[in-house]
């Protein structure tokens, strides 16, 4: 997959518009939801390879260059992990892992700053998220994942996806607010039962997996709780429905 732009180097000016491998992309958090993610897979397998394109030209990825030339990817996690996994086996595209591409937007070029001092500018920015898929941390820089393929599951902020995708609160502005949503339902609801059983890990509970009517009762719940007045002053709190 080519989108006839430059490819991002160490020395890409902060602005420029260019493309980048997703292989060669830096997690800036540890996880997604993975039932945001699977949606988005069954999307993009659909897709002819122009239709991606454009798709992909205008779901442009923010970039911050660091720690001696790498690249870190400061959003769309789920758009590059998405894009990874398909790219792993047959789509319509024709795209593999040694060709799927982004189109990428310099944030910063901080090449020349490297570890402390490089992850001290990233905590500043709000443009790095230090906490694990169960909401633990902060966890240290080295912990964050090597490679895109690498993010876990994190059940909530898959739950956290369902509700603003039914308007129970909206898109906010405030950095990571869909896992501010994530912690908040965490606390507060059980999304499967089985963990109560040890019979599955929180990493591995899907809600797409649920029984339908299990689906809707935990959704439901959901909703109830983000527009509760608990829920007031959350990121994109939109009020009782």
């Amino acid at each position: 997959m080519n989108f006839d732009l430059p490819e991002l180097t160490a020395e890409t000016p902060e602005g420029a518009l260019c493309q980048v491998k997703v292989s060669m992309l830096k997690p800036t958090q540890n996880a997604v939801g993975f039932d945001e993610v699977n949606d988005k897979i069954a999307r993009y397998r659909a897709k002819s390879e122009e239709d991606l394109k454009d798709y992909l030209l205008v779901h442009q990825v923010p970039i911050v260059i660091g720690n001696g030339g790498q690249f870190y990817l400061t959003d769309h996690h789920h758009l590059a992990n998405a894009l990874w996994k398909t790219a792993q086996s047959k789509n319509e595209a024709d795209i593999t892992t040694d060709n799927v591409r982004v189109v990428a937007t310099v944030q910063h070029n901080r090449a020349g700053l490297k570890g402390y001092h490089f992850w001290k500018t990233m905590q500043a920015s709000r443009l790095v998220y230090l906490f694990d898929h169960r909401g633990g941390g902060p966890i240290r820089p080295k912990e964050l994942c090597a490679h895109i393929k690498d993010l876990t599951n994190d059940p909530y902020r898959g739950l956290a996806w369902e509700v603003r995708c039914r308007y129970g609160y909206g898109k906010s502005p405030h950095a990571f607010s869909e896992f501010v949503w994530a912690n908040f339902f965490r606390i507060r609801i059980i999304i499967d039962n089985a963990t109560l059983k040890d019979e599955i890990r929180e990493a591995d509970i899907l809600i797409s997996n649920l029984a339908e009517e299990q689906k809707k009762a935990i959704i439901d719940d959901a909703m109830q709780w983000a527009r509760s007045p608990e829920a007031r002053g959350m990121p994109g709190y939109n009020g009782p429905g």
